[in-house]
Protein backbone atom coordinates (compact mmCIF):
# COMPACT_ATOMS: atom_id res chain seq x y z
CA UNK A 1 0.00 0.00 0.00
CA UNK A 2 1.53 3.23 -1.10
CA UNK A 3 1.38 5.81 1.87
CA UNK A 4 1.34 9.73 1.30
CA UNK A 5 3.73 12.19 3.49
CA UNK A 6 2.93 15.86 3.47
CA UNK A 7 5.72 18.48 1.86
CA UNK A 8 8.28 19.78 3.79
CA UNK A 9 6.27 22.80 4.17
CA UNK A 10 2.47 21.31 5.24
CA UNK A 11 4.46 18.78 7.55
CA UNK A 12 3.76 21.23 10.79
CA UNK A 13 0.20 22.19 9.84
CA UNK A 14 -1.02 18.83 9.54
CA UNK A 15 0.38 17.68 12.54
CA UNK A 16 -1.40 20.35 14.15
CA UNK A 17 -4.52 19.51 12.80
CA UNK A 18 -4.49 15.39 14.30
CA UNK A 19 -6.89 15.36 16.59
CA UNK A 20 -5.49 15.77 20.03
CA UNK A 21 -1.98 16.43 18.68
CA UNK A 22 -1.97 20.16 20.51
CA UNK A 23 -2.84 18.70 23.75
CA UNK A 24 0.01 15.92 23.68
CA UNK A 25 2.50 19.00 22.90
CA UNK A 26 1.05 20.61 25.89
CA UNK A 27 1.32 17.47 28.28
CA UNK A 28 4.94 16.83 27.01
CA UNK A 29 5.92 20.60 27.36
CA UNK A 30 4.77 20.79 30.46
CA UNK A 31 6.31 17.34 31.63
CA UNK A 32 9.49 18.76 30.25
CA UNK A 33 8.97 21.89 32.35
CA UNK A 34 8.47 20.50 35.41
CA UNK A 35 11.81 18.24 34.79
CA UNK A 36 13.56 21.39 33.79
CA UNK A 37 12.57 23.19 36.77
CA UNK A 38 14.38 21.30 39.37
CA UNK A 39 16.32 18.61 37.53
CA UNK A 40 19.95 20.75 36.81
CA UNK A 41 19.61 21.67 40.50
CA UNK A 42 19.36 18.22 42.31
CA UNK A 43 22.79 18.10 43.08
CA UNK A 44 22.83 21.42 44.50
CA UNK A 45 20.25 20.30 46.55
CA UNK A 46 21.93 17.26 47.97
CA UNK A 47 24.84 19.02 48.67
CA UNK A 48 23.16 22.06 49.71
CA UNK A 49 19.96 21.73 51.67
CA UNK A 50 20.44 17.64 52.72
CA UNK A 51 24.19 17.96 53.46
CA UNK A 52 25.74 15.32 51.35
CA UNK A 53 28.68 14.54 50.15
CA UNK A 54 29.66 14.50 46.31
CA UNK A 55 30.36 10.44 47.62
CA UNK A 56 27.20 10.43 49.19
CA UNK A 57 25.68 12.36 46.25
CA UNK A 58 26.06 9.66 44.13
CA UNK A 59 24.70 6.61 45.93
CA UNK A 60 21.27 8.79 46.12
CA UNK A 61 21.72 9.55 42.38
CA UNK A 62 22.36 5.77 42.26
CA UNK A 63 19.38 4.71 43.75
CA UNK A 64 16.68 6.67 42.31
CA UNK A 65 18.15 5.55 39.00
CA UNK A 66 17.51 1.31 40.33
CA UNK A 67 14.55 2.06 40.87
CA UNK A 68 13.32 3.88 38.00
CA UNK A 69 14.44 1.57 35.87
CA UNK A 70 12.83 -1.50 37.66
CA UNK A 71 9.85 0.30 37.88
CA UNK A 72 9.35 1.52 34.65
CA UNK A 73 10.75 -2.13 33.16
CA UNK A 74 7.49 -3.27 34.83
CA UNK A 75 5.11 -0.86 33.89
CA UNK A 76 6.41 -1.27 30.32
CA UNK A 77 5.48 -4.90 30.14
CA UNK A 78 2.20 -4.04 31.72
CA UNK A 79 1.49 -1.21 29.55
CA UNK A 80 1.68 -3.59 26.06
CA UNK A 81 -0.34 -5.24 27.44
CA UNK A 82 -3.17 -2.58 27.46
CA UNK A 83 -5.94 -1.25 25.01
CA UNK A 84 -6.03 1.94 26.40
CA UNK A 85 -2.70 3.73 28.37
CA UNK A 86 -4.19 6.98 29.22
CA UNK A 87 -4.76 5.38 32.96
CA UNK A 88 -1.53 4.51 33.26
CA UNK A 89 0.35 7.63 31.67
CA UNK A 90 -1.97 10.04 34.49
CA UNK A 91 -0.81 7.22 37.33
CA UNK A 92 3.30 7.91 36.40
CA UNK A 93 2.39 11.82 36.12
CA UNK A 94 0.77 11.87 39.52
CA UNK A 95 3.36 9.63 41.10
CA UNK A 96 6.18 12.82 39.22
CA UNK A 97 4.83 15.18 40.67
CA UNK A 98 4.14 13.61 44.46
CA UNK A 99 7.99 12.91 44.34
CA UNK A 100 8.55 16.94 43.93
CA UNK A 101 6.65 17.51 46.65
CA UNK A 102 8.15 14.63 48.51
CA UNK A 103 11.56 16.27 47.41
CA UNK A 104 10.34 19.76 49.00
CA UNK A 105 9.02 18.26 52.52
CA UNK A 106 12.28 16.41 53.14
CA UNK A 107 14.98 17.92 55.48
CA UNK A 108 17.49 14.37 55.94
CA UNK A 109 19.15 11.93 53.79
CA UNK A 110 17.10 9.11 54.64
CA UNK A 111 13.74 10.68 53.69
CA UNK A 112 15.10 12.08 50.48
CA UNK A 113 16.03 8.30 49.48
CA UNK A 114 12.76 7.12 50.87
CA UNK A 115 10.97 9.75 48.32
CA UNK A 116 13.55 9.18 45.43
CA UNK A 117 13.14 5.24 45.41
CA UNK A 118 9.50 4.50 46.29
CA UNK A 119 8.24 7.43 44.71
CA UNK A 120 10.11 9.13 42.20
CA UNK A 121 10.95 5.78 40.40
CA UNK A 122 7.19 5.37 39.67
CA UNK A 123 7.23 9.45 38.34
CA UNK A 124 10.29 8.02 36.44
CA UNK A 125 8.06 5.69 33.59
CA UNK A 126 5.71 9.04 33.18
CA UNK A 127 8.16 10.23 29.95
CA UNK A 128 8.48 6.65 28.20
CA UNK A 129 4.59 5.74 29.01
CA UNK A 130 3.39 9.39 27.51
CA UNK A 131 5.51 9.44 24.40
CA UNK A 132 4.35 5.98 24.00
CA UNK A 133 0.42 6.46 24.36
CA UNK A 134 1.82 9.78 21.83
CA UNK A 135 2.75 6.92 19.52
CA UNK A 136 -0.68 4.77 20.05
CA UNK A 137 -2.42 8.12 19.40
CA UNK A 138 -1.03 8.70 15.92
CA UNK A 139 -1.05 5.13 14.96
CA UNK A 140 -3.31 5.56 11.97
CA UNK A 141 -1.24 8.25 10.98
CA UNK A 142 -0.18 7.82 7.04
CA UNK A 143 3.22 7.85 5.48
CA UNK A 144 6.14 8.55 8.18
CA UNK A 145 4.17 11.65 9.68
CA UNK A 146 4.13 9.73 13.14
CA UNK A 147 7.58 9.19 13.41
CA UNK A 148 8.05 13.50 12.38
CA UNK A 149 5.19 13.62 15.12
CA UNK A 150 7.30 12.36 18.01
CA UNK A 151 10.38 14.53 16.45
CA UNK A 152 7.58 17.73 17.51
CA UNK A 153 6.79 16.12 20.55
CA UNK A 154 10.82 15.73 21.70
CA UNK A 155 11.38 19.32 20.68
CA UNK A 156 8.26 20.59 22.79
CA UNK A 157 10.40 18.63 26.04
CA UNK A 158 13.62 20.80 24.77
CA UNK A 159 11.51 24.01 24.51
CA UNK A 160 10.60 23.83 28.07
CA UNK A 161 14.38 23.47 28.88
CA UNK A 162 14.52 27.20 27.53
CA UNK A 163 12.83 28.90 30.10
CA UNK A 164 12.94 26.08 32.35
CA UNK A 165 16.40 26.13 34.22
CA UNK A 166 16.55 29.78 34.06
CA UNK A 167 12.94 30.70 36.11
CA UNK A 168 14.21 27.79 38.77
CA UNK A 169 17.32 29.58 39.36
CA UNK A 170 15.19 32.18 40.08
CA UNK A 171 12.81 30.40 42.34
CA UNK A 172 15.43 29.18 44.20
CA UNK A 173 17.12 32.59 44.97
CA UNK A 174 13.16 33.61 45.79
CA UNK A 175 12.15 30.38 47.83
CA UNK A 176 14.57 28.13 48.06
CA UNK A 177 14.79 24.26 47.30
CA UNK A 178 11.13 23.65 48.67
CA UNK A 179 9.72 26.21 46.37
CA UNK A 180 11.57 24.94 43.15
CA UNK A 181 10.30 21.71 43.93
CA UNK A 182 6.48 22.66 44.75
CA UNK A 183 6.71 24.51 41.51
CA UNK A 184 7.58 21.67 39.39
CA UNK A 185 5.14 19.22 40.93
CA UNK A 186 2.39 21.88 39.54
CA UNK A 187 3.98 21.58 36.51
CA UNK A 188 3.49 17.88 36.24
CA UNK A 189 -0.06 18.00 37.58
CA UNK A 190 -0.88 20.16 34.72
CA UNK A 191 0.69 17.85 32.29
CA UNK A 192 -1.70 15.66 33.09
CA UNK A 193 -5.14 17.59 32.19
CA UNK A 194 -4.36 17.30 28.37
CA UNK A 195 -4.07 13.59 28.57
CA UNK A 196 -6.92 12.88 30.94
CA UNK A 197 -9.62 15.32 28.41
CA UNK A 198 -8.12 13.42 25.56
CA UNK A 199 -9.98 10.66 23.48
CA UNK A 200 -8.09 7.74 23.33
CA UNK A 201 -7.33 5.54 20.40
CA UNK A 202 -8.03 1.71 22.12
CA UNK A 203 -5.92 -0.93 20.25
CA UNK A 204 -5.84 -4.54 20.78
CA UNK A 205 -2.89 -5.20 23.26
CA UNK A 206 -0.31 -6.93 21.60
CA UNK A 207 -2.11 -8.90 18.61
CA UNK A 208 -0.82 -11.97 17.37
CA UNK A 209 0.96 -10.95 14.35
CA UNK A 210 0.51 -7.44 14.92
CA UNK A 211 3.48 -4.81 14.25
CA UNK A 212 3.46 -1.38 13.86
CA UNK A 213 4.66 0.07 10.34
CA UNK A 214 7.19 2.49 9.88
CA UNK A 215 7.41 4.06 6.50
CA UNK A 216 11.09 4.33 6.21
CA UNK A 217 12.25 1.43 8.74
CA UNK A 218 14.78 0.28 6.95
CA UNK A 219 17.05 0.04 9.96
CA UNK A 220 18.27 -4.01 9.42
CA UNK A 221 18.47 -6.34 12.71
CA UNK A 222 21.11 -5.25 14.92
CA UNK A 223 21.91 -6.74 18.42
CA UNK A 224 19.89 -4.88 20.47
CA UNK A 225 21.61 -5.99 23.65
CA UNK A 226 25.23 -3.72 22.54
CA UNK A 227 22.65 -0.75 20.94
CA UNK A 228 21.47 -0.65 24.40
CA UNK A 229 25.11 -0.96 25.61
CA UNK A 230 26.54 1.69 23.72
CA UNK A 231 23.76 4.00 24.54
CA UNK A 232 24.03 3.34 28.25
CA UNK A 233 27.49 4.68 27.96
CA UNK A 234 26.06 7.58 26.15
CA UNK A 235 23.26 7.89 28.56
CA UNK A 236 26.10 7.79 31.56
CA UNK A 237 28.46 10.33 30.09
CA UNK A 238 25.49 12.73 29.59
CA UNK A 239 23.67 12.30 33.26
CA UNK A 240 27.66 12.28 34.78
CA UNK A 241 28.18 16.08 33.09
CA UNK A 242 24.56 17.08 33.61
CA UNK A 243 24.84 16.29 37.22
CA UNK A 244 28.10 17.87 37.81
CA UNK A 245 27.80 20.53 35.40
CA UNK A 246 26.48 23.05 37.95
CA UNK A 247 28.88 22.42 40.97
CA UNK A 248 31.69 22.61 38.67
CA UNK A 249 30.44 25.68 37.30
CA UNK A 250 29.93 27.37 40.32
CA UNK A 251 32.53 25.53 42.55
CA UNK A 252 36.01 25.19 39.84
CA UNK A 253 35.30 28.09 37.93
CA UNK A 254 33.79 30.25 40.89
CA UNK A 255 30.15 31.12 38.34
CA UNK A 256 26.97 31.59 39.29
CA UNK A 257 23.69 29.43 39.60
CA UNK A 258 22.38 32.04 37.14
CA UNK A 259 24.92 31.11 34.48
CA UNK A 260 24.11 27.77 35.17
CA UNK A 261 20.48 28.52 34.04
CA UNK A 262 22.06 30.33 30.89
CA UNK A 263 23.79 27.96 29.78
CA UNK A 264 21.90 24.94 29.97
CA UNK A 265 18.83 27.32 28.70
CA UNK A 266 20.82 28.38 25.98
CA UNK A 267 21.69 24.52 24.72
CA UNK A 268 17.79 23.41 25.03
CA UNK A 269 17.34 26.69 22.45
CA UNK A 270 20.01 25.98 19.76
CA UNK A 271 17.92 22.34 20.33
CA UNK A 272 14.72 23.34 18.65
CA UNK A 273 15.63 24.53 15.11
CA UNK A 274 17.80 21.51 14.56
CA UNK A 275 14.70 19.38 15.31
CA UNK A 276 12.17 20.95 14.08
CA UNK A 277 14.75 21.12 10.94
CA UNK A 278 14.71 17.17 11.64
CA UNK A 279 10.88 16.96 10.87
CA UNK A 280 10.64 19.22 7.64
CA UNK A 281 13.83 18.44 5.59
CA UNK A 282 12.66 16.10 3.17
CA UNK A 283 16.11 14.36 2.53
CA UNK A 284 18.46 13.55 5.61
CA UNK A 285 20.80 10.94 5.76
CA UNK A 286 19.69 7.45 7.65
CA UNK A 287 18.55 7.27 11.38
CA UNK A 288 21.25 5.08 12.32
CA UNK A 289 23.87 7.06 10.68
CA UNK A 290 23.45 10.41 12.62
CA UNK A 291 22.70 8.67 15.73
CA UNK A 292 26.57 7.06 15.29
CA UNK A 293 27.51 10.63 13.96
CA UNK A 294 25.97 12.40 17.11
CA UNK A 295 27.96 9.75 19.56
CA UNK A 296 31.03 10.50 18.16
CA UNK A 297 30.65 14.46 18.38
CA UNK A 298 29.94 14.10 21.72
CA UNK A 299 33.37 12.94 23.03
CA UNK A 300 34.58 16.87 21.44
CA UNK A 301 32.08 18.27 23.69
CA UNK A 302 33.00 16.97 26.83
CA UNK A 303 37.03 17.22 25.83
CA UNK A 304 35.80 21.22 25.12
CA UNK A 305 34.05 21.44 28.86
CA UNK A 306 37.36 19.37 30.51
CA UNK A 307 39.70 22.77 28.69
CA UNK A 308 37.53 25.30 29.67
CA UNK A 309 38.54 28.42 31.79
CA UNK A 310 35.75 30.49 31.31
CA UNK A 311 32.61 31.05 29.91
CA UNK A 312 33.87 31.23 25.97
CA UNK A 313 34.53 27.95 25.45
CA UNK A 314 31.62 26.81 27.55
CA UNK A 315 29.00 28.28 25.03
CA UNK A 316 30.88 26.43 22.16
CA UNK A 317 30.46 22.98 23.86
CA UNK A 318 26.76 23.87 24.58
CA UNK A 319 26.12 24.50 20.63
CA UNK A 320 27.79 20.97 20.01
CA UNK A 321 25.91 19.74 22.47
CA UNK A 322 22.70 21.29 21.24
CA UNK A 323 23.14 18.91 18.26
CA UNK A 324 24.20 16.16 19.42
CA UNK A 325 21.07 15.99 21.74
CA UNK A 326 18.47 17.17 19.34
CA UNK A 327 19.88 13.49 16.93
CA UNK A 328 19.88 11.37 20.16
CA UNK A 329 16.99 12.83 21.85
CA UNK A 330 14.67 12.55 18.82
CA UNK A 331 15.99 10.13 16.37
CA UNK A 332 17.46 7.60 19.44
CA UNK A 333 13.87 6.77 20.81
CA UNK A 334 12.53 6.46 16.90
CA UNK A 335 15.98 4.28 15.93
CA UNK A 336 14.85 1.69 19.27
CA UNK A 337 11.17 1.92 18.07
CA UNK A 338 12.30 0.48 14.18
CA UNK A 339 14.19 -1.86 15.87
CA UNK A 340 11.35 -3.36 17.64
CA UNK A 341 8.32 -3.54 15.77
CA UNK A 342 5.00 -3.91 17.20
CA UNK A 343 6.28 -3.18 21.09
CA UNK A 344 6.31 0.74 21.31
CA UNK A 345 6.12 0.99 25.55
CA UNK A 346 8.97 -1.25 25.89
CA UNK A 347 11.16 0.09 22.76
CA UNK A 348 9.89 3.76 24.25
CA UNK A 349 11.15 2.62 27.73
CA UNK A 350 13.98 0.78 26.77
CA UNK A 351 15.25 3.86 25.14
CA UNK A 352 14.56 5.67 28.44
CA UNK A 353 15.88 2.84 30.60
CA UNK A 354 19.25 3.10 28.60
CA UNK A 355 19.15 6.93 30.53
CA UNK A 356 18.41 5.58 33.51
CA UNK A 357 20.72 2.90 33.97
CA UNK A 358 23.38 5.43 32.69
CA UNK A 359 21.96 7.63 35.52
CA UNK A 360 22.91 4.41 37.61
CA UNK A 361 26.16 3.70 37.17
CA UNK A 362 27.14 7.46 36.66
CA UNK A 363 25.94 8.64 39.79
CA UNK A 364 28.25 6.86 41.63
CA UNK A 365 31.08 6.75 39.48
CA UNK A 366 31.10 10.47 39.26
CA UNK A 367 30.76 11.37 42.66
CA UNK A 368 33.47 8.97 43.38
CA UNK A 369 35.50 10.98 40.44
CA UNK A 370 34.77 14.70 41.94
CA UNK A 371 35.56 13.87 45.50
CA UNK A 372 38.96 12.09 44.75
CA UNK A 373 39.82 14.23 41.57
CA UNK A 374 37.40 17.54 41.05
CA UNK A 375 34.56 17.88 39.01
CA UNK A 376 36.80 18.77 35.84
CA UNK A 377 38.69 15.20 35.82
CA UNK A 378 34.49 14.12 35.24
CA UNK A 379 34.60 15.59 31.65
CA UNK A 380 37.53 13.51 30.67
CA UNK A 381 35.91 10.16 31.57
CA UNK A 382 33.08 11.59 30.12
CA UNK A 383 34.75 11.54 26.81
CA UNK A 384 36.10 8.46 26.90
CA UNK A 385 33.08 6.80 27.50
CA UNK A 386 31.16 8.60 24.45
CA UNK A 387 33.98 7.33 22.32
CA UNK A 388 33.74 3.77 23.39
CA UNK A 389 30.18 4.05 22.69
CA UNK A 390 30.99 4.97 19.49
CA UNK A 391 33.49 2.55 18.44
CA UNK A 392 30.25 -0.36 19.80
CA UNK A 393 27.75 0.83 16.87
CA UNK A 394 30.79 1.47 14.41
CA UNK A 395 31.38 -2.80 14.94
CA UNK A 396 27.76 -3.67 15.59
CA UNK A 397 26.45 -1.70 12.26
CA UNK A 398 29.81 -2.60 9.75
CA UNK A 399 28.64 -3.85 6.64
CA UNK A 400 28.74 -8.12 6.71
CA UNK A 401 30.16 -9.60 3.28
CA UNK A 402 27.02 -11.30 1.78
CA UNK A 403 26.67 -15.05 1.96
CA UNK A 404 26.20 -16.60 -1.82
CA UNK A 405 24.80 -20.12 -0.76
CA UNK A 406 26.22 -22.71 -3.63
CA UNK A 407 23.65 -23.94 -6.27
Amino acid sequence: MTTHTPSARAILPALLRLPGFTGLALSVFFLGFGVSLSGPFLALYGVQRIGMTPLLLGVFLTLNAVSAVLLSTRLARWSDRLSNRRPLVLFTLAMAAAGQAGLAAAHSFAAALLVGVLVMGLGAAAFPQLFAYARTQMSTVPGDLAERGQTVLRSMFSLAFVVGPGLGAAALARLGFPGVFLLAAACLLLAAIPVWRSRSVALPATPAGHTVTLARSATPARPITWVSVAFVMYGMSMVMAMTMFPLFITDTLSGTTSQVGFLISLCALLEIPIMLALVTLRRLPGVEWMVKAAMGVFAIHFVMIFLAQGLGLLVAAQVIRAVVLAILAGLGMTYFQQLMPGRVSAATTLFSNTLNVGSMLAGIVSGTIAQVFGYRDVYIVCAVLTAAAWVVMQVITRPRAAVVAEP
